[in-house]
C-alpha cells in the first residue's frame, strides 16, 4: 500500500504540479534523496527513458523535427493500444454489474481513443512536405489536433450526463462484488502511468498536443476514482441512485474541461503572440549583426513547422544604401539559421543628429511622456524643407489596453501638442504600431 501511495505521489508531482516543465528531473524533486519516494521516482523516470528509447531513434535529439514527430507518434500509438484494452475490461465490468457509471466510463474511453487517433493523424500530417496548395507545410495540424480533441471531450461529457441523469431519476439495481472496485483501481494505475509517460514525451519536445493528450488520460483516471466511490457508497448505503449522481458530476467536469481546452486550442490557430523570450532572442540575434543598432515592429507567424517573421532594423544612414541592404540581408541570414522559415528585414535609416535635432527630439520625448496611453516611440525623423517648414515623422507604441478605435484620436492629439510646443512644424506623420507588432 505504501508503494501505491508513493506511486500516486509521483504521478501528482510529474503530471499535475509541473505540467509545462521541459522535463522533471529526479534531482529537482524536494525531499530526502535516500527516501523510498525519491527512489521510486528515480526508477520511474529511468523506466520512461528506457521505454521511449526502444521506439524513438535519436531519442536525445529533441530539436530535430523528425524526432519530435516520432515522439508524437509513439505517444499516440501507445495510447491507442492501452485504451482499447481498458475499454474492453470496463465494458465487461459495467455490463456485468449493470452500472451506468462504469459503462459511461468505458464509453468515455472511446473519446480518448479518438483523441489518440487524432494525435497520430496530426503528427502524420505534420510530417508531410509542403505542397503548391499548402506552401507553409502542415505544421499547424499540431494546433488543430487539441481543438478536435476538445470537441470529442464535450460530446462524451454530454453523453455521460444523459445516461447518468436517467440512472439518478430511475435507478436500476447495481450488481456489486468485492473484486469490482479493485479491478477498476488497477485500470487507474495503468491510466496514470500512461498519463505520466505521455506527459514525459510531450515535455521533452515541448509539444502542447502531446501534453493535452496526457491531460486527457489524467482526467479519465480521476473520473474512474469517482466511479469507484459511487459504487462503494451505493452498495454500502443501498442507494443505486448514487451511481447516477456520480455520473452527472463527472460529466459536468468533462464538459467544463472540454470548453477550457478548446478555448486554449483556438489561440494558436487564431494567431498566438510570440513569447517574451522569443522576442528578446530575436532582438539579441539581430543586434549581433554589425551595423544593427536596434530592432522594432517584430511580427511572427507560427506555422508549426516553420516561422515567417518580419522586423524593422535600425541602421545608421551614413553607411549608405548599399551597406544598409547588405546589413539587412546578413540579419535575415542569422535569423533564418536560428528559427528556420523566412525572414524579411526592413531597414530604418538612423539620421545623423545635430544639436538642433537633438533639442527637438528631447522636446518631443517630453510631450510623449505626458501622454499615458503612449509607452514609446521609434523611427523619429525630422524632414525640413526650410528652417520655417519642418515635418516630424515617428512610429508610436501605445499600451496593450488602448482600443484600436482610439489610435486616430491619439495621433491627432499628439500632433496638436507637437505643433503647439515645437516651432516651425508644418505637420506630423505618426504611425501607431499595431497589436501584432512588437
Amino acid at each position: 500500500m505504501q508503494l501505491l501511495v508513493l506511486f500516486f505521489s509521483y504521478i501528482y508531482i510529474n503530471c499535475m504540479q509541473f505540467p509545462n516543465r521541459k522535463l522533471l528531473n529526479c534531482n529537482d524533486i524536494p525531499g530526502n534523496r535516500g527516501s523510498l519516494q525519491f527512489l521510486i521516482m528515480k526508477i520511474l523516470t529511468a523506466t520512461n527513458t528506457a521505454v521511449a528509447r526502444l521506439f524513438i531513434k535519436n531519442f536525445d535529439d529533441t530539436d530535430n523535427r523528425s524526432v519530435k514527430i516520432r515522439y508524437g507518434l509513439v505517444a499516440g500509438w501507445l495510447s491507442i493500444v492501452a485504451i482499447i484494452g481498458l475499454f474492453i475490461i470496463k465494458m465487461i465490468l459495467g455490463l456485468k454489474a449493470g452500472s451506468v457509471s462504469v459503462v459511461a466510463n468505458a464509453f468515455h474511453l472511446l473519446s480518448h481513443l479518438a483523441n489518440s487517433i487524432i494525435l497520430v493523424l496530426t503528427y502524420w500530417l505534420t510530417d508531410r512536405p509542403a505542397t503548391a496548395k499548402t506552401p507553409f507545410g502542415h505544421g499547424r495540424m499540431e494546433h488543430i489536433g487539441p481543438l478536435i480533441m476538445s470537441i470529442f471531450l464535450i460530446v462524451s461529457g454530454i453523453q455521460i450526463a444523459e445516461r447518468s441523469v436517467h440512472q439518478a431519476l430511475h435507478p436500476g439495481a447495481v450488481k456489486y462484488w468485492t473484486a469490482l472496485p479493485w479491478i477498476l483501481l488497477a485500470t487507474i494505475i495503468i491510466k496514470l502511468w500512461l498519463a505520466q509517460f505521455v506527459h514525459f514525451l510531450g515535455a521533452r519536445v515541448d509539444s502542447n498536443t502531446i501534453l493535452t493528450s496526457a491531460e486527457k488520460h489524467k482526467i479519465e483516471a480521476v473520473i474512474t476514482v469517482t466511479v469507484i466511490g459511487g459504487l462503494v457508497a451505493g452498495h454500502h448505503y443501498q442507494q443505486p441512485a448514487i451511481d447516477g449522481y456520480i455520473g452527472v458530476m463527472a460529466s459536468l467536469w468533462i464538459i467544463y474541461l472540454g470548453f477550457n481546452h478548446g478555448r486554449h486550442a483556438l489561440i494558436p490557430i487564431l494567431g498566438r503572440a510570440p513569447s517574451r523570450e522569443m522576442l528578446r532572442d530575436i532582438r539579441e540575434t539581430a543586434k549581433q549583426v554589425e551595423g544593427v543598432e536596434d530592432v522594432h515592429e517584430i511580427i511572427v507567424h507560427d506555422y508549426g513547422s516553420m516561422y515567417i517573421m518580419t522586423l524593422h532594423v535600425e541602421i545608421p544612414e551614413r553607411l549608405g544604401t548599399s551597406k544598409l541592404h547588405e546589413t539587412a540581408e546578413r540579419c535575415e541570414l542569422q535569423l533564418r539559421k536560428k528559427y528556420g522559415g523566412e525572414v524579411v528585414c526592413h531597414t530604418d535609416p538612423l539620421m545623423e543628429h545635430t544639436p538642433e535635432t537633438l533639442a527637438i527630439e528631447q522636446e518631443f520625448k517630453g510631450i510623449v511622456d505626458e501622454m499615458p496611453s503612449i509607452i514609446d516611440y521609434h523611427d523619429f525623423r525630422i524632414i525640413a524643407d526650410s528652417p520655417e517648414r519642418m515635418i516630424i515623422v515617428a512610429d508610436i507604441d501605445v499600451t496593450e489596453e488602448t482600443p484600436e478605435l482610439q489610435y486616430e484620436s491619439i495621433a491627432s492629439a499628439l500632433q496638436s501638442r507637437v505643433k503647439e510646443r515645437i516651432p516651425n512644424v508644418s505637420y506630423c506623420s505618426f504611425y501607431i504600431t499595431p497589436r501584432f507588432a512588437y
